[in-house]
């Protein structure tokens, strides 16, 4: 506010300089008969509306970088005051796996995510997310698994309180099934759909998260979310795969 009060004073007193002397040009204009003299006050008030015309350009430019840059950092500030929790509230440790209810259908709306958009995207109501997910899931012929993987994974991403879409990327034809293939395709038309995502995360569809406190997020380095699994006594029985659940940065 104060650089914009000075360059509003500094304004108003050139405009006022600037106007006594076209004052005192029109003046000598209407007194002065000789022809040179009135060409050389021409000059000057050719001279003198340039250099006005210089010095207004000049404030108007420094004036829109001022707001301009003023509005971009007003609005971030409001917008980072409406983030979500770093930790969010609703998490609740170590869950309960529980069966598919019966009612559960993969190819309606579902009554137990009813926050859940089409295509299976959700984002927090009461907050703006910190983060923005992609769920890449590769997919073929296991149609009960995926039914149980999407009514337990919605469950917990919305405690997390995170901007994710989960997307099945399902195998055409019958060859043999390249996972490495299908996540390739996934994460390239994802990128033509929501190119704003920051976040990818590789994701089996048997494995499911039995504490939500592992969170889905992706950091500076690529996190392996499946180092401990229950058919392997939750030991890592590989050292040198990454494989299961992986988050990896755009």
């Amino acid at each position: 506010m104060l650089i914009t009060s000075i360059l509003n004073i500094t304004y108003i007193v050139r405009r006022s300089v600037s106007h006594n002397n076209h004052e005192l040009i029109q003046t000598s204009l209407t007194t002065i008969t000789s022809n040179t003299q009135i060409t050389n006050s021409s000059n000057q008030t050719k001279s003198s509306n340039k250099n006005d015309d210089i010095f207004q350009e000049t404030y108007k430019n420094i004036l829109n970088s001022f707001t301009d840059n003023y509005m971009e950092i007003s609005n971030k500030k409001n917008k980072s005051s409406n983030y979500c929790p770093a930790v969010p509230p609703d998490l609740q440790g170590p869950l309960n796996i529980k069966g598919l209810p019966e009612n559960f259908s993969l190819l309606d709306k579902s009554l137990y995510h009813p926050e859940v958009q089409f295509g299976g995207r959700y984002q927090p109501k009461t907050c703006l997310a910190r983060h923005k997910v992609a769920l890449i899931v590769p997919y073929r012929e296991r149609w009960e698994i995926l039914g149980h993987f999407l009514f337990h994974t919605h469950t917990f991403l919305q405690r997390q309180q995170l901007d994710y879409r989960i997307f099945v990327c399902e195998q055409a034809y019958n060859n043999t099934f390249n996972k490495g293939i299908v996540m390739n395709g996934c994460f390239k038309e994802i990128l033509k759909l929501e190119p704003n995502t920051s976040c990818f995360i590789m994701h089996d569809v048997d494995l499911l998260s039995i504490d939500d406190r592992n969170m889905y997020t992706c950091p500076k380095y690529p996190r392996h979310l499946s180092v401990a699994v229950d058919k392997f006594h939750f030991y890592l029985p590989y050292v040198e795969l990454v494989g299961g659940v992986l988050g990896k940065k755009k």
